[in-house]
């Protein structure tokens, strides 16, 4: 008996089974895409400090010297303080190459400081403009980047513009099978990046330039590159 009450509820199960398999309803899955290209509103400006100096205390002490000439100068064009940062503080031997052989020459002490700013061709000229009269020589780059909030913006952009491209690949797929969407099953964000989170697809350019005699500098005019994202949306449709 208790043989065949097992049977019946294997029975019944196999046939509830077969009969949701029966009744579930087909799916279509869509990948939308969407690449976005926006001007930067961030400038970055990079000042690298390098000092060599036979004594590892010397190379130190010429390192913050120059360090704070150089935080005085952007604070003389208008910058506060709290916007300057040091990104490293790197201190080593100095390693030479003489007579055929590596030898010790002394100490060598680096950092960088790095600025952000507001980006506009008026502030680009200005920092330009009274860099090109310090009485020390520099070696600075500009980066350029999106603000946190343009980030958000660019964000929620790039998903309305994956959902409608998905949106719009499975109407055509389906209206060539002549079959029906019902509803979206399922709905996942971000397949690129590694992250699930828009990628950025092309990186931001580097602008480098040194200037060391004291003298004025030319005149110039640089536009940065647009910043390229992309990113996914993969949907999944139920259709009959």
């Amino acid at each position: 008996m208790k043989k065949l009450t097992i049977m019946l509820i294997f029975f019944v199960s196999l046939n509830l089974y077969a009969q949701g398999q029966q009744t579930e309803k087909p799916t279509l899955n869509v990948t939308g895409s969407a690449r976005v290209s926006i001007k930067p509103d961030l400038g970055i400006l990079n000042i690298s400090v390098l000092e060599v100096r036979p004594k590892m205390s010397d190379a130190i002490k010429a390192l913050g010297e120059k360090s704070n000439y150089y935080n005085e100068l952007l604070k003389q064009i208008g910058f506060k303080e709290k916007d300057i940062k040091t990104t490293s503080f790197v201190v080593t031997k100095n390693k030479v190459y003489r007579e055929s052989e590596i030898k010790d020459s002394g100490f060598v002490a680096s950092q960088n400081i790095r600025l952000e700013f507001e980006y506009n061709q008026k502030i680009l000229q200005k920092i330009v403009g009274d860099i090109s009269k310090s009485e020390k020589p520099i070696d600075f780059s500009f980066d350029f980047e999106l603000s946190e909030d343009l980030k958000k913006k660019v964000q929620s952009q790039i998903i309305e513009i994956a959902i409608k491209d998905a949106n719009e690949k499975a109407a055509t797929m389906t209206k060539a099978a002549k079959l029906k969407l019902i509803s979206i099953k399922n709905i996942a964000y971000g397949n690129f990046g590694g992250n699930n989170g828009m990628e950025l697809l092309e990186r931001h350019q580097k602008y480098a330039a040194a200037y060391s005699d004291g003298g004025d500098m030319p005149s110039f005019n640089f536009t940065p590159s647009d910043i390229i994202f992309r990113d996914t949306v993969a949907i999944e449709w139920l259709i009959e």
